[in-house]
């Protein structure tokens, strides 16, 4: 096979995207493949030697002496063709990563990107104020590069399970396949390594055998977060205790002060950049790794740490999964206090355990082999050529609403098929007639048609009627039998599109049913059955007027009180109190309501009513007992013993005179 590896930056530069780029050449020639890699150098001039293409490009000496080459070397489309390519394999997204695309798409190449960086966590270079809108703007905008680029190869290798994660969650639909980079083991075994080098480094330093040596091995920079081992150095009581920092980098001086700040020059080491083939002795001279950073993408130092059999410390994150077993061939940490105590856990061991861990460590390095990387690589070469070969060609584009239906052909198909794209992945992938499209992508969008199916319908009744997102999921599952995953999606969708809002619901319906004449409870009862948050319901209720309430529960009151004719007026207000109450207005506001209501009759006419029925109720009784019920049944009423027995005797008095 004939491989195309194209990178912004190659020996004798120094740096991971190198080292993957240098073992990979060597593994495939190793295996009989014709490597060519496609490089810039500092220089106006194309240059070729041995199988390596150097572009013309500019040194940028701010980032660590990068080299920018443009994108257009339509000189260096000659020198591509002519190595007649089997696949080109991009490193970088840059420009040779750009002229890499551009020689793929116009000699029908079949591509493959691998993604070492995860430039989300590199955006304080560009912003170096700070802002919170210029780190917001710079994440969404490689968020969006990136899955550009991705969905712009045939395969995309990921060094790691976390950064796989990481490209599924920015929309990368192409097939991702995790092939971590291989490592030249042998180079790191203290068996092919001069011990008295070794001992000499660490004496250079005025280190002795009783000192516990840390060892930092790395770019200089703040995403490194360096700074915590120092500190953690500064904190620890073990007057024993030593960091070396081997690298260089922009920040250098910034950890220096650091070092100045906490106070222990003579215990934190800077030694520098250090050539590649000397790395393995720096590693070989002293007792464990240390690492604070959480932006790496496999974390190749932490492989060659284990490697050289150290013991490696790292702050818990994905990457480490398969690499840090507690107490076995590592540690975790969180900051710098666990740090110095996992320091001390580990120096505490004696000579004998620590050398116990040796093997451990170095038997966790075995699937990094070099072989076993260009056998990965090559299969996944060949699934992309694979798929390339059975790529359809767009015939027909048509606007769609939201969408674009393409008809796409190949020449294995007798019939041309149809299927609806969203417009921003239209956009994106940048199509147009006669553009081909991998058989995996248009599979992936013909799994996809009911799914947009239902989104455009979840859509159209979402414009049509007031929805909030439980509503619509429930649409979803009941109406167009989707999936419950699917359905949320939809509900996202639609949520970011601005057609379902929750909270605006939740304000603008409990506004208006408000002004219907529903009181709160009513009001946040319905929210409920909607399926609105609670805090967005309380959110909501708090901001209905206490004056509408109150003439909201007064009309109900109005029509309440036709029912309580024979009570006192007293027991009307108790009455009407206790009913608004059960129909969920607020204590407070019942009470108000009833205390300011004003009837119609006074106490004194509606008892004489109470008395006239209770005598037909209780005609058939004879006396005291009648008039026993009809005290009662007045007293029930709410009239007090006083006006009950003043029209009693009154009406005695006028019977006793006729």
């Amino acid at each position: 096979m004939r491989i195309g590896l194209f990178t912004d930056a190659y020996l004798p530069d120094i740096n991971g995207v190198v080292s993957s780029v240098v073992t990979l050449k060597k593994a495939l020639e190793e295996l009989g493949h014709t490597v060519f890699v496609i490089s810039n150098h500092k220089s106006s001039k194309i240059s070729l030697e041995d199988h390596v293409l150097r572009l013309p490009g500019l040194e940028l000496k701010k980032f660590y002496g990068y080299k920018m080459s443009s994108p257009f070397q339509f000189e260096a489309f000659e020198y591509v063709r002519n190595m007649d390519l089997d696949v080109v394999h991009v490193q970088t997204e840059f420009g040779v990563g750009m002229f890499a695309r551009q020689c793929a798409k116009n000699f029908n190449i079949p591509l493959v990107y691998t993604y070492h960086t995860t430039y989300e966590d590199y955006t304080h270079y560009i912003n170096p104020m700070d802002l919170e809108t210029v780190e917001h703007m710079g994440k969404l905008a490689i968020r969006s590069l990136s899955k550009i680029l991705g969905n712009g190869a045939q395969a995309v290798i990921a060094p790691s399970e976390k950064t796989r994660n990481t490209l599924i969650s920015y929309g990368v639909n192409t097939p991702i396949y995790v092939v971590p980079t291989g490592l030249d083991l042998s180079s790191f075994d203290r068996n092919n390594l001069d011990a008295k080098k070794v001992k000499e480094i660490r004496s250079s330093l005025g280190l002795t055998e009783e000192d516990h040596v840390v060892v930092f091995v790395g770019r200089i920079a703040k995403e490194k977060s360096i700074d915590i081992p120092i500190r953690a150095v500064a904190k620890s009581k073990d007057e024993h205790l030593h960091l070396v920092i081997v690298g260089g980098g922009t920040d250098e001086g910034y950890y220096k002060e650091i070092v100045d700040e906490q106070n222990c020059n003579d215990r934190v080491h800077f030694v520098g950049r250090v050539p590649k083939e000397k790395i393995p002795y720096y590693y070989a001279a002293f007792d464990c790794f240390v690492s604070a950073s959480m932006t790496e993408t496999q974390g190749m130092t932490y492989i060659e740490a284990l490697a050289s059999g150290l013991c490696v410390f790292g702050r818990r994150d994905e990457v480490l999964n398969d690499l840090v077993f507690e107490d076995k061939t590592g540690y975790y940490f969180d900051d710098e206090n666990e740090l110095v105590e996992k320091f001390d856990l580990f120096f505490s061991k004696s000579k004998e355990q620590r050398e116990m861990m040796v093997n451990e460590c170095i038997a966790k390095t075995e699937p990094f082999d070099t072989e076993l990387f260009a056998h990965k690589a090559l299969a996944v070469y060949e699934q992309a050529i694979d798929d390339f070969s059975q790529a359809f060609v767009v015939e027909k584009i048509k606007m769609v609403d939201d969408y674009v239906r393409l008809t796409v052909q190949r020449d294995s198909d007798r019939e041309p098929i149809k299927f609806l794209i969203p417009l921003d992945d239209f956009f994106d992938l940048k199509i147009s007639v006669n553009t081909i499209l991998d058989a995996y992508l248009v599979e992936n969008y013909l799994e996809l048609q009911d799914f947009y199916k239902a989104l455009k319908m979840a859509q159209t009744r979402a414009l049509s009627v007031d929805c909030t997102a439980h509503e619509i999921e429930e649409y979803c599952l009941r109406r167009l039998d989707v999936s419950s995953e699917d359905a949320q999606t939809i509900v996202q969708e639609l949520e970011q599109k601005g057609l379902i809002n929750d909270r605006q619901y939740a304000m603008e319906k409990a506004q208006v049913w408000h002004s219907y004449g529903q009181n709160s409870a009513q009001i946040r009862n319905k929210l409920y059955k909607a399926g609105v948050d609670k805090d967005l319901i309380e959110e909501a209720i708090s901001t209905l007027e206490e004056t509408t309430e109150i003439k909201n529960a007064y009309a109900v009151a109005k029509r309440l009180v036709h029912n309580l004719k024979e009570q006192s007026n007293r027991m009307k207000r108790q009455t009407l109190t206790n009913k608004l109450v059960t129909k969920g207005y607020s204590l407070d506001v019942a009470k108000q309501v009833s205390e300011s209501f004003e009837f119609d009759e006074d106490d004194s006419k509606s008892l004489e009513l109470t008395i006239k029925k209770a005598r037909r109720l209780y005609a058939s009784f004879e006396e005291p007992k009648r008039s026993n019920k009809i005290r009662i049944y007045c007293l029930r009423k709410g009239y007090t013993s006083s006006q009950i027995d003043e029209i009693l005797e009154g009406e005695l008095v006028e019977n006793q005179g006729n």
